[in-house]
């Protein structure tokens, strides 16, 4: 029964995934190597349809690269010669797609501009009347009837179809597909095309009916943030999102630096001599789409201001300066570009909290409080906001306060939405849903989907230094939510820290903007996408689980067989011994009654105990890799010892260290650094003649401090400086890099995992290096390293293994003191062995460093310690 129930469960999560998540495939053109380039065989030998008298394809189709020409499919008669094809070429600003008997002639050629293609999906259907030796395309908005395809009306046609490359094809577009349909003869086959790794393709009943190499699955991207672009100020900045131009915009004290999207560009430029220095502290604004400008401010006592700022000619303006009274940070606003006014909402400042609603009108230049009335909302800052597109109503949800509006009465967390209707000022309470394990708050803008009927938002607990964002899916009408995607690595310092959501309706992207700000003002800008839809980790291991299902099926089919032979076994070694006493003249005659013993199938499998557990077996790896020579040591506290063993780590000074580290991890995970991107990050406020000889110098300098290293190497070739390490030479980070294959997976032997063990028993990733210029590959190392462990203490603990449970859990602590999954797993481990003190110490060192960091007692008791209540 419970395996109909899996079977019936996959089958209907299958059709709900294929119609709610259309995800699709990606081939790879001419910029890549050959070994690289994608062939999708649709039907393999099994499953080539029989001969049709009408077959069609429909799906859609992507353009990755415009300029990339070649085969988009192939389709050829497995009984005959006839074969036709679909191509691109892209000639004058304008893409063409050629439909063609292969090899013969082309029947039918379609123009789009290359607005119309790049990144945007567009509709594809070839019907083909075998029978009448004619065909039906469609390719976007062009149509046509083409009579006459050369086919022989005596011959049959058995359509085999593939995509990308195709035997001696080797030349294909740069694009992607989606929602791929083959009709044949009036039957239709679909493809949901929702795989996310490996080279089996499935159709919509859970089939493997096609196969595919170098697979490049989008749901993938629907999953993981991909991060676009990184830029760092030595002042505070300020970040716009232009969706009518297809740019970001980061503005800062001096000037403003423009990234084109479809480009892939970035370009900096100063501010007009006329304009001079910007007074930028946080960074707040808003878009104009109508005029292209950028409306930026603050609302901080008599600092607060408005200014205008307008991209193209890098020229800014003061419009308005100091008129209101307040101080509101991390409040959230809305601009109503039809009236040009501003409505800004909540706010903290002066140990106040907000709940007033302020608005500003451009045309007027006047401030204004407004009143609202119906259901009151609380005092509150980090909370946010929605406006539907007409203008007219808008939504508000979550945040942190209190009613009293007083940071000394304490803090509450809200989980509570509001419509706000524009027109009438009426506020209408909608509902509000229990709060979560872990509090968190949402980032300032959220996404109202395309029907209407959900939010989209990111939050994050923002009391964790070292923290993440979410993104979640809610329900208007009853507050239900769904998370969705993978989590991106945040630090949060309160009001130093922005985040913010935005959506490209021309590209169908999610984009997640964080800034971080330091101590003296420098900031960091991050930007990452998501394509739309985006989905659940479940969606990505939807044929995880069926394959999870066959696997184990299997188990359980080859453990009955084994306890049928064992059964069998011990009846026939019975027999044979009765047979034997029976002949023996010593024997004891059997009672007549007597009948041999059959084990019960129970006590048929061994069962191990796990010998008890010695505290030294619960610690951390011994460190080994301390006597090495030649070693470059990352995890945990910087260290490098020379080629005879001697700790040398004192001869990197901080700016060579830098240096040396950021050239060593971009060595490790791309092709190392441009020459032209060192200037900026280490001399960023140098002219130019001085960089030159000051990179010099500090080159030469790490040259010879390397020397007393064996087996790397600094080398400059086409503008890149690199690290080059051979075997000679051991880094822990590299070594982890390789195991995990790029930070993506666990190790696939028990020595690699041991191996990774070892290395992240040492602590955080670059624990001692502070400097903004590591915090994303530290977020990326500390997600990756917690997700993983979090993962192997539930497989460990699950499988019983205790001593490699607690051992872990001890790694993970070395990583998060703070880790609710390491002290649950741990006290559980203990309770499980008897080891009733133990547990009660590790819960009540937990819990003291829990209040004296977040000043707060832990919520959950000894008791009520459970592993299936863990706080994540």
């Amino acid at each position: 029964m419970k395996k109909h129930h899996f079977y019936i469960t996959f089958f209907l999560l299958l059709c709900i995934i294929s119609k709610i998540y259309p995800q699709g495939l990606q081939f790879y053109g001419n910029e890549k190597r050959i070994s690289e380039r994608s062939s999708f065989c649709v039907y393999t030998d099994e499953y080539i349809p029989t001969a049709t008298g009408k077959f069609s394809i429909t799906f859609e189709y992507a353009a990755q690269n415009i300029e990339s020409p070649g085969y988009i499919f192939y389709l050829k008669n497995t009984d005959g010669e006839e074969a036709f094809n679909l191509t691109y070429v892209y000639e004058n600003s304008e893409g063409h797609f050629m439909f063609a008997q292969d090899g013969k002639q082309i029947y039918y050629t379609a123009q789009h501009s290359d607005s119309k293609l790049h990144g945007k999906w567009m509709p594809i259907s070839l019907e083909m009347d075998i029978t009448n030796n004619r065909t039906e395309i469609s390719i976007g908005e062009s149509k046509a009837t083409i009579e006459d395809i050369g086919l022989d009306n005596g011959r049959a046609f058995s359509p085999q179809l593939f995509f990308g490359m195709c035997n001696h094809i080797l030349e294909t577009a740069s694009f992607s597909i989606r929602n791929l349909a083959i009709g044949n003869n009036g039957e239709v086959c679909r493809f949901p095309l929702n795989e996310s790794k490996g080279e089996d393709v499935h159709d919509s009943k859970g089939r493997i009916v096609g196969h595919v190499t170098n697979p490049i699955w989008l749901i993938n991207h629907s999953y993981y943030w991909t991060p676009m672009f990184q830029a760092y100020s030595s002042t505070p900045s300020g970040f716009v999102f232009a969706p009518e131009k297809q740019e970001f915009y980061i503005y800062n004290q001096d000037s403003i630096i423009t990234y084109n999207i479809f480009q892939n560009l970035s370009e900096k430029s100063p501010y007009a001599p006329q304009s001079g220095a910007f007074p930028i502290r946080l960074g707040m604004n808003f878009y104009d789409e109508t005029k292209g400008n950028i409306y930026a401010y603050e609302l901080n006592w008599d600092k607060t201001f408005i200014a205008e700022i307008n991209p193209e000619n890098k020229t800014w303006t003061s419009i308005n300066q100091g008129e209101i009274n307040l101080q509101m940070h991390h409040h959230c606003g809305l601009f109503n570009t039809q009236e040009q006014q501003f409505l800004f909402f909540g706010g903290y400042g002066n140990r106040k909290y907000y709940n007033t609603f302020i608005s500003y009108d451009l045309l007027q230049n006047r401030w204004d409080t407004i009143n609202f009335s119906g259901d009151p909302i609380p005092p509150r800052f980090f909370a946010g906001i929605a406006m539907t597109p007409d203008g007219k109503q808008a939504y508000i949800y979550g945040g942190k306060g209190n009613e009293a509006g007083d940071q000394n009465v304490g803090i509450q967390y809200y989980y509570d939405f509001y419509q706000l209707d524009l027109e009438t000022k009426q506020i209408k309470k909608l509902w509000e849903h229990k709060a979560p394990q872990a509090n968190r708050i949402p980032t300032r803008d959220m996404i109202l989907s395309k029907d209407g009927q959900h939010i989209y938002l990111l939050a994050y607990p923002e009391y964790k230094p070292e923290t993440q964002l979410q993104l979640y899916r809610l329900s208007i009408a009853d507050g239900s939510y769904e998370i969705l995607g993978d989590s991106i690595p945040l630090t949060s310092e309160e009001i130093a820290t922005n985040a913010n959501l935005y959506f490209n309706r021309e590209l169908e992207e999610f984009y997640c903007v964080i800034q971080e700000f330091e101590k003296y003002g420098q900031s960091t800008t991050r930007i990452y996408s998501l394509a739309n839809p985006p989905v659940s980790l479940a969606a990505v291991k939807l044929y995880d689980e069926q394959t999870a299902g066959s696997k184990g099926l299997s188990v359980w089919l080859y453990a009955v067989i084994f306890i049928f032979c064992f059964i069998a076994g011990g009846i026939l070694v019975i027999m044979k011994r009765n047979k034997s006493s029976k002949n023996s003249s010593t024997s004891v005659p059997l009672p007549p009654n007597y009948t041999a013993p059959i084990a019960e199938p129970e006590t048929i499998l061994p069962i191990t105990e796990e010998p008890e557990i010695v505290d030294k077996e619960e610690l951390l790896i011994t460190d080994a890799m301390a006597i090495r020579k030649n070693c470059i040591f990352l995890f945990g506290t910087f260290r490098v010892m020379d080629k005879n063993g001697r700790d040398m780590t004192y001869m990197f000074s901080p700016k060579i260290r830098h240096l040396f580290l950021y050239i060593l991890l971009n060595s490790i995970i791309k092709d190392g650094v441009l020459s032209s991107d060192l200037n900026t990050l280490f001399w960023p406020d140098k002219p130019d003649d001085k960089i030159k000889n000051l990179k010099n110098v500090t080159m030469n300098h790490l040259r010879k401090t390397l020397q007393e290293l064996e087996g790397i190497e600094l080398t400059h070739q086409k503008g890149y400086f690199k690290l080059v390490l051979t075997e000679e030479c051991y880094c822990d980070y590299q070594h982890a890099f390789i195991l995990t294959d790029g930070m993506e997976h666990a190790p696939l032997t028990e020595s690699g995992s041991t191996e990774l063990h070892n290395i992240f028993s040492h602590g955080k990733f670059l624990d001692t290096i502070e400097s903004s210029l590591f915090d994303y590959p530290k977020q990326q190392a500390e997600t990756f390293t917690i997700s993983l462990l979090s993962e192997q203490i539930h497989t460990f603990y699950k499988n019983g293994r205790n001593s490699a449970t607690i051992r872990i859990c001890n790694i993970l602590f070395a990583i998060d003191p703070l880790s609710d999954m390491a002290m649950t797993y741990a006290v559980c481990t203990y309770r499980r062995q008897n080891r009733s003190d133990k547990a009660i110490q590790l819960y009540s060192s937990f819990t003291k460093e829990y209040r004296r960091v977040m000043n707060e007692d832990y919520p959950i008791a000894f008791d009520e310690i459970d592993t299936g209540h863990i706080r994540l």
